[in-house]
Formats: C-alpha cells, sequence, structure tokens
C-alpha cells in the first residue's frame, strides 16, 4: 500500500472530529458541522471533477485514489455517512460508529503497510491479512473503550461490530467503504442494542 493511501486513511480518520464535537458541545454543533462540510465538500468535488484546472487539486490529488480521480472521493463519502448518522441514531451510536470506521480503517492500511506480508486481491484492491487482522482488532478495542465511556462493558457486542468490520472489509462490496461501514456499525450496534439489550 502506498503513502498515497496513508495519507488518504490518516486524513479520513480526521472525520471523527464530528464524534468529538457531539459528546463535548452536542448535536446541535454537531449537526451545523457536519453539513457545512458536507455542502463544502459537495461544491468542491462538483468544482474538481468539472474544471481540470480546480484551484486545490495540489492538495486533493494527494488526498484520493487514481480512480478518484473522475468520481467522487472518498472523504465526500465519509462527511456524507457521518451527517446521516446524526440524524438518525443517538450520540453513543455516532460517536463510536464513526471514530470505529475511520480508526480501524487507518489502522487496517497502517498495519498492512508495516507488516503486511500475506496478500490477497478484494475487488482488484491488494490487501493483507495483517492488515484486515489490525482493523479488527482496532474495531474491538474502540468500541469496547466507547461504549465503556457511554456507560457499560459489552464485550460481546464489541465483538460483534469486530467482525462486521472484518467481514465488509474482506469482500470489499461495490458501495464506497467510507459510507458503508459507519453505517453498517451503526446498525450493528442497534441491533445488538435490541438483542442483546445493551
Amino acid at each position: 500500500m502506498s503513502s498515497l493511501n496513508i495519507r488518504r486513511k490518516m486524513f479520513h480518520s480526521l472525520a471523527f472530529i464530528f464524534a468529538f464535537v457531539y459528546v463535548w458541545m452536542g448535536w446541535l454543533p454537531a449537526a451545523v458541522l457536519s453539513i457545512s462540510t458536507l455542502v463544502l465538500f459537495s461544491i468542491m468535488e462538483i468544482w474538481r471533477l468539472r474544471d481540470p484546472d480546480f484551484p486545490l487539486n495540489i492538495i486533493t490529488r494527494k488526498l484520493v485514489k487514481p480512480e478518484e480521480q473522475i468520481r467522487v472521493a472518498g472523504y465526500f463519502y465519509f462527511v456524507l455517512a457521518a451527517t446521516i448518522l446524526i440524524f438518525l441514531f443517538p450520540s453513543s451510536t455516532v460517536v463510536t460508529s464513526i471514530v470505529v470506521a475511520g480508526v480501524a480503517d487507518a489502522a487496517a492500511a497502517l498495519v498492512g503497510i508495516k507488516w503486511g506480508k500475506h496478500l490477497f486481491v478484494a475487488r482488484k484492491r491488494i490487501k493483507t491479512l495483517e492488515g484486515l487482522a489490525g482493523g479488527g482488532v482496532a474495531a474491538f478495542l474502540l468500541t469496547l473503550a466507547l461504549l465503556y465511556y457511554f456507560g457499560g462493558f459489552y464485550p460481546l457486542t464489541s465483538l460483534i461490530v469486530a467482525a462486521v468490520f472484518v467481514v465488509l472489509d474482506y469482500l470489499t462490496p461495490p458501495i464506497d467503504d467510507n459510507l458503508l461501514n459507519p453505517i453498517s456499525i451503526a446498525v450493528t450496534l442497534t441491533l445488538c442494542r435490541l438483542i442483546l439489550q445493551i
């Protein structure tokens, strides 16, 4: 995995600032921030895709994958996911989903780069089993810690969330993972809350 992917993953992980704004300032500031960022990124993406001389290309070229040069970039989808979550789910689910999706994805990339030796191909993308495991461990520990912060110790739920993350990362569905992962984690947490009564 290239240094481009490292920059992308680290940039995406910054999106969990929405989660901390939600925790420390409440729903309204988080909603305003997410909507404002979504509008800004929408304008940027429309401009970038329509104008070869887009003035911020010097920045966006360092953050988008080669195939994203001609389609909407991942950072837009992550902010879209954060905005959807803020309006549909309670704070504990929003914060956990955004942080876990962002950080676990970055962890998978970094572990894969540093220690990845066992390669596999998923939808024409080269990944590593070590990266997959690193992302799963990060998802488990983060979910466990965040749910504990919000008032409970739920190792089974954390394990289920980690399993969902690993399965999605392994299968690599055609839906952008920056949109799919946060929403999938939020739905998983909601189902666990209903079924396991957390």
